[in-house]
C-alpha cells in the first residue's frame, strides 16, 4: 500500500474484515484454523427486583437503542445486570461493592431510587451498562472463583460474592478468534539495507453472532489486548501483512514455522510497476 497525500482517510485504512477472510483462506489448504485464546471475562453485578412494582430504566450503554429495560415485579426472571466500569478485575469488583454498599443492593433488591441514579453522572462513573431482565439465581450460579493471570505472570483472584437479593463475581473465560497483526514495513536510509519496522502492530478479534451466525471483528490495542488476554496474550497468532495489503505469513504459536503466503498476481504486478518507476 503506497501512501500519498492524494489518498482519504479511508483508503489509508485496511479493512479487519478482508484480512480475517484472507488468513482463513490461507489456513484452508493446510486444513487449519485460527486457534481459540482465553478472553479475561468482565465483572457483573445481578440485583434481584423485590420492590413489588415494575421497575423501568434506560440502558446507559445504551444498547437497547433509546428503548427502556422493563423489570418485572413478579417471576423467575426479575433482575438487572449490570457491567462496571474499570481497566481491572479488581476496579470492577470494587466498583460492584461500593454500589452494593450506597444503595444496599444486598438488602433491598433493585429500587426505582438505583434504577433512576443509573442516568447520574456521579452514579455512571460506577457503571458501563446495566439491562435486563435476568434471573438472579440462574446468573448468579455461573459467577465462579477465578484466578486469572496476567501477563507478567501474576494471579489476580476473585472470589464471587451473594447477597440475599444481589451477587457480583466473574464467569469462567471464555474462548474468542483473535489474531494480531503486524505489518511488513521497511525504511532505507542512505545507502544502507532496509530495516523492517518494530511494532505490535493491532489485535483483531473475531466475534459470530449467536442468532445469524455472521462474523464480525473488531481492532484491539495491543495495551489492551494485554489485559483482555493475559497470559495467553503472548500466543495469540501473529498475521504479517504487507504494505500493499495482502496477508504475506501466518505464525499460529504452534510450535510449527509460520505459514508463508503466495500473493496474488495483482499485487505482484503492482510491486513491480511501483519498482520500476524507480
Amino acid at each position: 500500500m503506497v501512501f500519498n497525500d492524494k489518498q482519504t482517510w479511508a483508503q489509508k485504512t485496511l479493512a479487519a474484515d478482508d484480512i480475517y477472510k484472507k488468513v482463513v483462506k490461507a489456513l484452508k489448504p493446510h486444513g487449519l484454523a485460527l486457534p481459540k485464546t482465553p478472553r479475561r471475562p468482565d465483572i457483573r453485578l445481578i440485583v434481584e427486583n423485590n420492590s413489588g412494582e415494575t421497575i423501568q430504566f434506560m440502558n446507559p450503554g445504551d444498547h437497547a437503542k433509546q428503548q427502556p429495560e422493563i423489570i418485572p415485579a413478579t417471576g423467575d426472571s426479575r433482575a438487572i445486570m449490570v457491567m462496571l466500569k474499570g481497566d481491572t478485575l479488581e476496579q470492577q469488583f470494587e466498583n460492584a461493592r461500593k454500589l452494593d454498599v450506597i444503595f444496599k443492593l444486598s438488602q433491598k433488591g433493585l429500587t426505582k431510587v438505583f434504577a433512576d441514579a443509573l442516568g447520574n453522572d456521579q452514579i455512571l462513573q460506577y457503571v458501563d451498562e446495566a439491562y435486563g431482565p435476568a434471573p438472579l439465581n440462574g446468573q448468579a450460579d455461573r459467577l465462579v472463583s477465578l484466578a486469572w493471570e496476567t501477563q507478567d505472570r501474576g494471579i489476580i483472584n476473585i472470589d464471587p460474592y451473594r447477597g440475599a437479593l444481589c451477587a457480583y463475581g466473574a464467569r469462567a473465560a471464555e474462548n474468542e478468534t483473535v489474531f494480531r497483526n503486524e505489518i511488513a514495513l521497511f525504511i532505507k536510509g542512505t545507502n544502507t539495507i532496509p530495516e523492517c519496522v518494530e511494532g505490535e502492530g493491532m489485535c483483531v478479534a473475531v466475534s459470530e453472532d449467536w442468532k445469524t451466525g455472521k462474523i464480525s471483528t473488531r481492532p484491539i490495542v495491543p495495551s489492551v489486548a494485554r489485559e483482555f488476554y493475559g497470559a495467553a496474550y503472548d500466543n495469540i497468532p501473529t498475521v504479517l501483512i504487507n504494505p500493499l495489503g495482502f496477508v504475506q505469513a501466518v505464525d499460529l504459536k504452534n510450535g510449527q514455522a509460520a505459514i508463508d503466503v503466495t500473493p496474488p498476481v495483482r499485487y505482484t504486478l503492482k510491486t513491480q510497476n511501483v519498482a520500476l518507476r524507480k
